[in-house]
Formats: structure tokens, sequence, C-alpha cells
């Protein structure tokens, strides 16, 4: 825990005494042009240097050198199609999936120049939320139920075709379903593990967890976090060593700083809420960073003493961006909104929004 200690970054701005130090700390955040308008949920980065995104307006754009420039790359007949999920292999192959009617999932072996429709479900209800790989051939893609069950698909040959991990599908909970805020309420691990975050019922948000990637569910509450048809868990995270931590709320509060946040401890059996503070409010995306981020912050009623905390944890949503060292105290960072987080192989760290926004960790904060 960090209590003593609070950010030293835009929020200075409210504190006169710290000014000067301020204006030497540079924005945890660098913003960059994308020349778009649309809403960015779906983000997957390669490095520092390349990145692909995908959003509103059946958007799907990429970038090879750090963002300065950015390529569209437009599905025939989707344009007013939203678009969530997103997986890159690099800077030339890609797959995503669409969100809602038409439920289909498209991949591009040439750096998007031209698509291909590797998936389709028919159903009037099929939605995908969320689409994860264990490695570069296995991959997993979960939906809203259909007909009362899980709607979950897996590939065995790199996203080239899709097929139903079941003949008998997990049941779900009456109007429970996974949130598409992110393309994080799904988290896929080790060989064949994969967790889902869920919502959408009245009463404790859950989680289902599968050991043999998705043939078989378990199901566990997640007592700190409520769930109603706006709220439970969005987003999901989980560390090097085994630690989970889970972040949510209730997206029509985006204030509401109570149950925004959960944490599984290695050889726990219970999620537990954080020993300090937590995140500022709903937050739509999390992620872990293996190699921490080293970043200034002020001691607290001291005019000029500044000390660097090593991050690895950080969390976005409408309200701004939170980081922790250990996922149980957490600091604000920037009041920038974003709705998604990605952390490439190079631990470069990417955000995404509203409003064209795309936007990459400082250098000079890492």
């Amino acid at each position: 825990m960090i209590p003593s200690l609070r950010i030293a970054s835009l929020l200075l701005a409210s504190l006169p005494s710290l000014l000067c130090a301020q204006e030497s700390q540079p924005a945890f955040w660098t913003v960059l042009p994308t020349e778009t308008t649309a809403s960015f949920r779906g983000l997957h980065a390669l490095d520092r240097s390349r990145a692909w995104a995908c959003g509103s307006q059946g958007t799907v754009v990429s970038t090879t050198d750090g963002g300065m420039t950015w390529t569209r790359h437009p599905i025939e007949g989707l344009e007013p199609i939203e678009l969530r999920s997103i997986h890159a292999w690099s800077a030339n192959e890609v797959v995503v999936a669409t969100a809602g009617t038409p439920c289909r999932i498209y991949r591009s072996s040439d750096a998007g120049q031209s698509w291909q429709r590797v998936a389709e479900s028919e159903h009037p209800n099929a939605f995908i939320d969320g689409l994860r790989f264990w490695n570069e051939d296995d991959g997993f893609v979960f939906g809203d139920p259909l007909d009362g069950r899980l709607m979950s698909w897996i590939s065995r040959d790199a996203g080239h075709s899709w097929q139903p991990t079941s003949d008998n599908p997990f049941p779900m909970r009456d109007q429970e379903a996974g949130f598409a805020a992110s393309n994080s309420s799904l988290l896929v691990f080790g060989n064949r593990s994969v967790w889902i975050g869920l919502g959408g019922t009245v009463g404790f948000a859950h989680v289902i967890t599968s050991d043999d990637a998705g043939t078989t569910w378990k199901r566990r509450e997640v007592a700190p976090i409520p769930s109603s048809k706006s709220a439970g868990i969005f987003s999901m995270a989980r560390s090097a060593e085994g630690k989970t931590i889970v972040v949510g709320g209730d997206y029509l509060k985006p204030d509401a700083s109570i149950g925004n946040i959960a944490i599984l401890d290695p050889d726990g059996e219970h999620w537990r809420e954080p020993t300090g503070n937590r995140p500022r409010g709903y937050r739509s995306s999390i992620a872990y960073v293996s190699k921490p981020i080293a970043i200034s912050v002020a001691v607290l009623d001291s005019k000029d003493h500044f000390q660097r905390v090593d991050l690895r944890w950080i969390a976005v949503g409408p309200t701004g961006t939170d980081g922790s060292v250990d996922g149980e105290d957490w600091v604000p960072l920037s009041d920038e909104p974003f709705h998604a987080l990605s952390v490439g192989l190079d631990n470069s760290i990417w955000a995404s929004g509203a409003d064209g926004r795309i936007a990459v960790a400082t250098e000079n904060n890492r």
C-alpha cells in the first residue's frame, strides 16, 4: 500500500504549492491523432510501434509507427456495425468480431486489405462480448446467452475457423450476461484456462471458470461487486503470480467507487475487497503490466519531496485512469476518459476510448 503518497501529474494543477514540480512531470498519456470520431472498445497493442483498434461505425484502424499515422481497413457492409473485439498476430494478421447483429467474425491476412468471414451465428440474439487467444493458434469467443445457455466458440487454427465449445452449453442465470465494454470481461491463461466475468442479473456478480477450454464450467460469486442490468464485472486481469483482479461497477453511475473492484488471491477461495483506496468510479478495463511503471508521486504534506514508485496495475473508465503498485491501493494517474487497455509484448501501454481517442503511456513515465 502507498497511503502516504499522491500522484504528481495533471492532477497537481489543483495543488498550487506543487505547481513547479507539476510543470516537469509529463502527462501519463500521450493522445494520438487517429483522424476519426469512432468509439474504440477493441484494442490490441503488439508493441510500441504497432497496434490495432476497432469500434463504432465498422471502424478498424492500425498503426506501424507508434500512432503517428493510422490506416483504416473497411469491411464491406459493416459501416453501421459495432466492432468491439480484436486480436492481432502482426501488422498483417488480425481477427475482429461484431457486437450485435449480424454476429460475425472476420479475419485478414494482408493488413486489412481484404477480409474473410470465418464465423457467423444466425440466432437473432447472438452478440459477441469477448475474443482472446491463449497462443498463436488457440482462441476463445463468448457472447450473450442463447436460449438461456452460454454462447462460446473455440478456434484451433489461428482464427481461420470456429466451433462451439460444447454440445451442452453452460446454463446461465436469468438475464445474466457479459459486458462488451472493452473486450476484457474474458480472461484466458495457461494452456486451457478461461474465466468470464458476468453481470446483468439482480444480486452479486459471478465469474465462471473452465480448465478445459470451455467444455465444462464452474461458477463463483463475486460478492464485492453488485450485479444489475447496468452493473457487474467489466474487465479482468491476472498477475504472473496468479493474483486476479476484476473491475466494473455500474456504467450508469460513473463516479460511484463502491462495488467497482474485487480481488482473488492466488490461493484464495473467496473474492475480497482491496485493502486500500479504490479506483475513482466505474472502470471498464484493467491491465497488469509485467514490467513495473516507474512514476513520480508527491509525499503528502511536502512541497518538494517526490518518490518514484513502481506501478503494476492500470484501470481506466469514463472518469480517468488509476494505478496501483499491488492492486490494493489505487492512485489517480489521469482524468482522460478511456474504454479499453492493451499491453504490448514490449510492455508498452495503450488505451482507447470515445471520439477516436487512442493513447500510449508517455515514455518518460516508464
